[in-house]
């Protein structure tokens, strides 16, 4: 984006490129409440931050500086503030990861982390892979929930497929996926 070394802008970056590419959310907290209310799975969204800490002095007398980076996960995030209170803090955030749980299963989607770029990607560009994203999780979410939830008649209709009696699939099956022509569930599975 610049002609001259990126090293340069190391010490410019900031989360302006964050409220660029997300207008309509002004913190973390926010981006993750639209991504939990809006997804059919309910993702979850945490954020890597960059920030200094600085230690006591050492036998020299002198403080130190230390660079320092952790995550930060969905209910913690509102004590963020908004990208200007992180940025008047110092605190930069460096990757966002998405995912979701599927309930009634001991696993959920893949967690994928976001790194952000800001050298070398547009605002508008990291929002399109952040969507992206977001729909490769609600793809693996509803994967894993079809391939899981199925209701009785769906175990029945699986069992007689396979030539086997409901209670043997139960037994042997380590879950019942959704029959889409059930006429019970109507090929949307049951919650556990």
């Amino acid at each position: 984006m610049n002609d001259y070394p990126p090293e340069y802008d190391q010490e410019n970056l900031d989360n302006t490129y964050l409220a660029e590419a997300f207008p309509d959310a002004d913190s973390p907290a926010e981006l993750y409440r639209q991504v939990y209310k809006w997804t059919s799975c309910g993702a979850y969204l945490s954020v890597r931050i960059n920030y200094f800490e600085t230690l006591p002095p050492d036998e020299s007398g002198y403080d130190a500086d230390v660079e320092r980076s952790k995550w930060v996960h969905c209910g913690e995030l509102h004590k963020l503030g908004t990208w200007k209170d992180l940025d008047q803090k110092g605190v930069l955030i460096t990757a966002i990861l998405v995912g979701s749980i599927v309930e009634g299963v001991d696993h959920g989607t893949d967690d994928i982390e976001l790194e952000i770029d800001q050298l070398d990607e547009e605002p508008e560009a990291f929002n399109k892979r952040f969507y992206a994203a977001i729909d490769e999780v609600e793809a693996q979410a509803l994967s894993i929930w079809n391939d899981t939830h199925g209701c009785d008649t769906c175990a029945e209709h699986w069992a007689e497929d396979a030539g086997i009696t409901t209670q043997h699939l139960l037994n042997t099956w380590d879950s019942v996926p959704i029959w889409k022509e059930c006429p019970d569930c109507e090929g949307h599975g049951e919650v556990f």
